[in-house]
């Protein structure tokens, strides 16, 4: 068994998309599906299989996932232990994106650390609040932003970086796009959709009113529910902090008002590294919007 294989195995587990995995650890597609098939071998069993459109883990995959993650996490961190004693570790930047959280809110803050680090590599995740919290905790995250929740562990420093409401993305020939903003009431019939990585604003819309809404639950990131919006499927509640693109128009939901802060989040006592704390730093001097 190669590390490589367990690499692109976990990352599918993450992305559950050939295309996507491929395209996260820099080979082609045919190369993945290839080491996954070999790991397959190895191990004695199918990993995943596919149903149409659909990639699910096997009841082996899903118990090998725990496994293949530690022996990664096992492998990343003596690489790393390795780098700092021979002083040859490249300064990285590890960051974890929370539901409907985009990478431009922070773009100039890494511009303006990029100056201090050269050399400075950078990665964004995005994922669901658990799973980055489980990322940061096992050392392969230095940081996350995240909504503000009481789920979150006491093991995490946080700090508020902004706060933002709610809009309601809707296609731009749409009856309410002629309203200036939007209430419950407006949306009463129409169809909201609803995935676990858009910010959760449909769901506290659901629970506040007294409409009734049909939800139409959709996987994937808010980018993508995007594009459900443009084509039709349902309407899309999001951040009203996110740049919303050409197809579609957003207005302001009004009542009920939904509020959701964003926070800096990471593991309390672990050592940061140059990066990571000019990082820290930046973050919490700038004023966002």
């Amino acid at each position: 068994m190669e590390l490589h294989q367990v690499r692109y195995f976990v990352t599918l587990c993450r992305t559950l998309n050939f295309t996507r995995a491929a395209a996260a650890c820099n080979v082609t597609q045919p190369a993945l599906t290839r080491a996954i098939q070999r790991l397959e071998e190895e191990l004695g069993g199918l990993l995943l299989y596919r149903e149409r459109a659909m990639t699910q883990l096997t009841p082996l995959g899903r118990a090998m996932v725990p496994h293949l993650q530690a022996m990664l996490t096992a492998a990343e961190t003596a690489r790393r232990i390795a780098d700092e004693q021979l002083g040859r570790q490249q300064m990285s930047l590890r960051v974890g994106l929370g539901p409907a959280i985009a990478a431009a809110r922070v773009a100039d803050v890494v511009g303006r650390l990029v100056r201090f680090c050269p050399d400075l590599s950078v990665e964004f995740e995005d994922a669901g609040a658990p799973a980055l919290v489980d990322s940061m905790l096992s050392d392969m995250l230095d940081c996350a932003l995240l909504p503000d929740s009481p789920d979150l562990p006491d093991r995490l420093h946080r700090w508020k970086l902004w706060e933002e409401g709610c809009v309601v993305v809707l296609p731009a020939g749409h009856r309410l796009a002629a309203q200036d903003s939007l209430s419950g009431a407006d949306l009463a019939d129409e169809t909201l959709l609803v995935g676990e990585r858009c910010g959760g604003f449909a769901l506290r819309l659901i629970e506040a009113s007294r409409s009734t809404f049909t939800v139409r639950r959709c996987g994937g990131s808010w980018v993508q529910m995007l594009d459900l919006v443009a084509a039709g499927v349902g309407l899309a509640l999001l951040p009203d902090a996110l740049a919303i693109g050409a197809g579609v128009v957003s207005r302001p939901l009004a009542e009920p008002s939904l509020r959701r802060s964003v926070l800096l989040t990471l593991v309390a006592g672990r050592p940061q590294g140059t990066a990571m704390a000019h990082f820290v730093k930046l973050c919490r001097a700038r004023e966002f919007a």
